[in-house]
């Protein structure tokens, strides 16, 4: 039964990273964040989007452990929680282009 659980809460955590993963936007992010911790400002103007909006997805991508943040002052910046994450995507653009 306890085997049942876990195979079922691993089936459910990799159905919330793909979720996360499947907006262009957050993995333009993952793809930013690939050379290293950025801001939520530099990562807004790098993808293209206003701060608000920017937070909203790493806030998605935070939830579903792929990004971590750490305060500086007022200055919030975002890594990638595992260098795994990396191997994710490539693999999506593989199998996508």
């Amino acid at each position: 039964m306890e085997a049942t659980l876990n195979a079922d809460l691993l089936r459910d955590r990799a159905a919330a990273i793909a979720r996360a993963l499947s907006d262009a936007k957050r993995l333009c992010v993952v793809e930013r964040l690939a050379d290293g911790e950025r801001s939520v400002s530099d990562l807004s103007r790098d993808v293209g989007c206003q701060v608000p909006n920017m937070s909203q997805h790493l806030s998605v991508l935070r939830a579903a452990g792929i990004v971590v943040s750490r305060r500086e002052g007022s200055t919030v910046f975002y890594r990638l929680a595992h260098p795994q994450v990396l191997e994710v995507y490539r693999m999506l653009r593989q199998v996508a282009g």
